[in-house]
């Protein structure tokens, strides 16, 4: 997002469900070199890797789900792995890190920086394109800006910023197209934050709309300390028994398609590493697009927020969902 005083051009997410693909890139290459680091700075200074050679690297190793995209819309400077670590670092800072594994060790891949806010401005957390905060951003995630102190607090819609389309944009580096992420309550006792994005099929891209759906401590294999797993709402089919295998295509309690799962690992062990991301099924396979994985990261990158602060818990949205009435009998 830059700093605080500049001002990004917002803008809503289309609402047609059918959307050409364009040949007009996210990043050129005199706006990546722009953003990237200097050779005064501290930060690394190498360019990205090619993408193409990313791709077949990453791919062949991990499986992970950027290497189907169209080359007309490749976005990230390589392509997200089967896995993503979260790793905190040892020195006070804002900034964590995405890596391709578990170990201490292991590369990092994408920069996660979170910001407190300012008086006019949100707490958010920012996703780039890289190792480090100088490089180009890539989507970010923050309270509801209308609502108050106590309203947000709250508030059952979380902001979704990306980066516009390929050839949907004014051409403006600042510019965002705002998408939502919606909590609920689910049933008698479970929670979901649902959202929509754009995701191939074949030449063209159409909106799915997809839910993180809330798993407890001890009630599911996949995820053993709690945690989300994220649905393809329009995949719902006949329940079937699943593979115990991580790639294979699972079904929830619901007979929805699982392409995600979100895993927080709470042992003294994993204090620097609090989180996992990981693709399966078709968000394995990279037939979603790149868009969709994205979609999937930052909004990973929400939860991980939101249980930090104790608020990613049904309590929380049911009271959001009484309105402002429960708010304040509650707040």
């Amino acid at each position: 997002m830059g700093n605080p005083g500049d001002k990004d051009v917002e803008k809503d997410a289309p609402k047609n469900h059918d959307i050409p693909t364009a040949s007009a890139p996210l990043y050129t290459e005199e706006a990546t070199a722009a953003a990237a680091p200097g050779p005064n700075s501290s930060q690394p200074s190498e360019p990205p890797p090619d993408y193409e050679a990313a791709t077949a690297t990453t791919s062949a190793a991990t499986g992970g789900p950027g290497g189907s995209s169209s080359s007309r819309r490749r976005i990230l400077h390589r392509p997200f792995p089967a896995a993503l670590h979260a790793r905190y670092q040892w020195k006070l800072t804002g900034t964590f890190h995405l890596c391709g594994g578990a170990g201490s060790e292991s590369e990092r891949l994408f920069a996660a920086v979170v910001h407190r806010g300012l008086v006019n401005d949100c707490p958010r957390v920012t996703l780039h394109n890289g190792p480090t905060e100088r490089h180009p951003f890539l989507a970010d995630a923050c309270e509801d800006p209308g609502a108050g102190m106590l309203e947000r607090y709250y508030s059952l819609d979380n902001v979704i910023r990306l980066l516009p389309l390929p050839g949907a944009g004014t051409g403006d580096a600042r510019e965002r197209v705002r998408e939502v992420m919606r909590a609920r309550t689910v049933g008698d006792s479970g929670l979901g934050y649902r959202f929509a994005v754009e995701v191939e099929h074949g030449e063209k891209l159409v909106r799915e709309e997809f839910e993180w759906r809330k798993s407890k401590k001890g009630d599911d294999e996949e995820v053993k300390d709690g945690g989300f797993k994220l649905l393809r709402l329009s995949s719902q089919q006949p329940q079937a028994a699943s593979s115990s295998s991580s790639s294979s295509t699972a079904a929830s309690e619901d007979g929805y398609e699982v392409v995600a799962l979100f895993k927080w690992n709470k042992t003294l062990t994993n204090m620097m590493q609090p989180f996992e991301l990981r693709f399966v099924g078709a968000g394995l396979s990279g037939s979603l697009g790149e868009r969709w994985a994205v979609m999937a990261v930052i909004t990973g990158l929400r939860l991980w927020w939101l249980h930090a602060g104790g608020r990613a818990n049904r309590k929380t949205a049911a009271i959001g969902e009484g309105g402002m009435a429960g708010v304040y009998m509650y707040g």
